[in-house]
């Protein structure tokens, strides 16, 4: 059995960040995909590229410089994808960013990463990210098609009913502890959802959670039914 060293996994904020992308085929347009959902200014060298984007770049959404790439392409770049169907040409692209400090990724060649694009379940801003190390991009993409077809889609409105709440609370001063977080996602998650009921998501969040103690509920009990004794 093989095995690899752990990876910390982080969420990088990506916003207005200048990527580069050294690609132009399938694999290239994934990872502009991607950079796009998190609003990065993404720069692609490539002398072909697919229709997507092609078109992209015609809409302003990302840079396009249609030629060979050169090392200094990696001027005050951020982040870096070495995404051709060359793997040479993609440690190239390592071996440049690294000398000049710039994180990278060469697709499919582990030695050459410094990070791994995660597989990623979106619900708003709720963000569950899969990572097998690099190990088997294949199964992460699997285990991520698995929770998207059970997690329910109003997993993200219960995340927004949930922020509001904790920020009207702490304007108020209140810290409740997490146990009334816990009943009020619990009651929202477990009772609501599976009825289909999403509308007054808030009022019922603010409600569980500043509740008075249920003297009837056992102090550090769970209102998980799968913690449940």
């Amino acid at each position: 059995m093989t095995t690899s060293h752990s990876y910390y996994p982080v969420a990088l904020d990506l916003q207005r960040k200048s990527c580069l992308v050294v690609g132009g085929g399938t694999l290239a347009t994934e990872k502009v995909e991607g950079l796009l959902v998190a609003g990065a200014e993404i720069t692609v060298v490539s002398p072909t590229v697919t229709p997507t984007i092609a078109y992209l770049a015609a809409g302003g959404e990302l840079t396009l410089q249609q030629r060979p790439y050169i090392a200094e392409d990696l001027a005050g770049i951020y982040l870096a994808y070495g995404a051709t169907e060359d793997r040479v040409e993609n440690a190239r692209v390592a071996a440049d960013a690294r000398r000049l400090g710039v994180i990278v990724n060469a697709v499919d060649d582990i030695p050459n990463c410094d990070f791994f694009a995660v597989s990623i379940v979106r619900r708003g801003d709720l963000q569950i990210a899969i990572s097998t190390n690099g190990r088997s991009p294949a199964f992460a993409r699997w285990v991520r098609e698995y929770l998207d077809a059970w997690i329910p889609k109003a997993f993200g409105g219960v995340l927004d009913a949930l922020a509001d709440v904790r920020q009207d609370l702490r304007a108020q001063g209140a810290t409740p502890p997490y146990e009334r977080w816990q009943a009020a996602i619990g009651e929202e998650v477990f009772s609501q959802l599976p009825r289909g009921v999403t509308d007054g998501a808030r009022e019922r969040v603010y409600a569980a959670v500043t509740a008075p103690p249920d003297p009837e509920r056992p102090a550090g009990s769970s209102s998980l039914p799968w913690k449940r004794a």
